[in-house]
């Protein structure tokens, strides 16, 4: 026996420190729940599981954003199921007007309550919004930007359907003009004569001119008629211009008798505006942009490009007269409103919603003061409601595929949750048998130190002898 070196002792104290060691261990997995609290613990595991854990909160955030983005949608659908219950109703007062039974004061009230519904749709485009984004005028279209050398000629209207951003290139030859016709201005001592009572038709819209009527009062009276019929008068020249342009629209002023004709200087000849003249070509002479099956036409100064797919652009031409350079419309995105629906960059959902106004719609000037001009505005109705109605099916689209974006992203999220608990949790069934073995252990071992410590004390019978 050795007094110096207990060799039984340091072996029972190291066993006793690996087995606290293990036991702590233990016991912080059991407190944590995780079975690796550090580093150390599994370093390879550690860093696995720490990217893991911040793509979790990707695809949390990423699913989140979605359904952001499928609140903005319901907005927009619900701005626009006023939209269509406004177009409705003005479809059914033009229907109504188109009635020839109703005189035209019956017709000015119809048309002042279609003058507040298109109002109140350019209100709801310029007003609907979420979040501070306005949503249905025209902001979360696709974006096109013209050349600054002509970006006082034409201005981007619309681009939709499956354009890829780029440079398309337009030429016109030439603007579309009013339609244009003159009359005779009567001076302020004119009186109208029994002679020349009568009644002027303004595009299908009768004026009566009775007996005694000054020229001031029959001027008025035809301004006023006209402007209902989409027709301004200038006094100082005699001018009448149609509100707008194009082959569409036209001037025809006639009245019921010779003398009230030769008084006014009308004989009923139909004058119509003109359409720009508009083709694919860039300075070069050249197609830019636009593929062989892309076609072009104008209306008035609105020239519009389709092509299969959807792709769609409406350019607004300056209203002035003469040729326009080639114009370059460039496209620099494929929509503004981008949503960042996935973990890793890159992984975006566009949305894109047309604008909504009455200009858009092509609304700002019905009337129906004449059984042919409400049939027009009834088939202007029917193509708002029908573009309406397809903005509509677009944002039900972006829904669907958003909740479908949505399931996908919680399957992702649960299974990598689940990976991660693999890697990172504690099994709490397995830990506390290794617990309970390490706490064995280690009141053995404590015994064992405790015993290997006493045996020494064998030596002091030695020198009782």
């Amino acid at each position: 026996m050795r007094l110096n070196h207990n060799a039984l002792a340091y072996t029972a104290n190291n066993n006793l420190n690996t087995i606290n060691n293990n036991l702590t261990k233990s016991m912080e997995r059991l407190s944590s729940g995780y079975k690796i609290n550090k580093s150390s613990d599994d370093p390879a595991s550690k860093a696995i599981s720490q990217r893991m854990r911040a793509q979790i909160r990707g695809l949390e955030r990423a699913t989140d954003n979605a359904n952001d983005g499928i609140s903005l949608i319901q907005t927009a659908e619900g701005a626009l199921d006023e939209v269509h219950s406004i177009l409705a109703r003005m479809r059914e007062l033009s229907v109504q007007a188109a009635n020839d039974t109703f005189d035209e004061t019956d017709r000015d009230a119809i048309q002042a309550e279609i003058n507040q519904l298109r109002d109140e749709l350019d209100r709801v485009s310029e007003t609907t919004e979420f979040n501070g984004r306005k949503l249905l005028n025209g902001e979360l279209n696709k974006k096109g930007y013209v050349d600054p050398a002509n970006s006082d000629k034409i201005s981007i209207f619309e681009i939709g359907g499956d354009i890829e951003p780029g440079v398309y290139g337009i030429s016109i030859n030439s603007n579309g003009t009013q339609a244009s016709a003159s009359m005779t201005v009567l001076g302020s001592g004119t009186t109208i004569t029994s002679q020349q009572a009568g009644t002027v038709v303004i595009n299908g819209l009768q004026v009566s001119i009775s007996e005694g009527m000054t020229g001031d009062e029959v001027n008025q009276k035809i301004r006023d008629a006209a402007a209902k019929v989409g027709v301004d008068l200038d006094f100082t020249n005699g001018e009448l211009k149609s509100q707008e342009y194009g082959s569409d629209h036209y001037i025809s002023i006639s009245a019921s008798n010779p003398q009230l004709e030769a008084l006014l200087g009308v004989d009923g000849t139909e004058y119509r505006g003109t359409d720009a003249e508009v083709d694919f070509a860039d300075n070069s002479g050249s197609r830019v942009g636009f593929k062989d099956t892309a076609t072009i036409s104008a209306d008035g100064n609105r020239i519009t490009v389709t092509d299969k797919n959807g792709f769609k652009m409406v350019y607004d031409a300056a209203p002035d007269s003469g040729a326009v350079d080639p114009v370059e419309i460039t496209v620099l995105s494929a929509g503004p409103m981008v949503l960042q629906v996935g973990n890793n960059e890159g992984q975006t959902f566009n949305v894109n919603i047309n604008k909504t106004t009455a200009e858009s719609l092509e609304l700002s000037h019905i009337n129906i003061y004449t059984h042919d001009y409400a049939n027009k505005a009834i088939e202007k109705i029917d193509a708002a409601i029908s573009k309406i109605s397809g903005v509509r099916s677009s944002l039900g689209a972006y829904q669907n595929r958003l909740d479908y974006t949505i399931g996908n992203l919680q399957t992702s999220n649960e299974n990598m949750t689940g990976a991660v608990s693999r890697i990172q949790d504690t099994d709490m069934a397995e830990e506390i048998t290794e617990y309970t073995q390490q706490n064995v252990l280690s009141q053995s071992a404590l015994q064992m130190l405790t015993k290997s410590n006493a045996r020494p004390e064998g030596l002091l019978q030695l020198f009782q002898r």
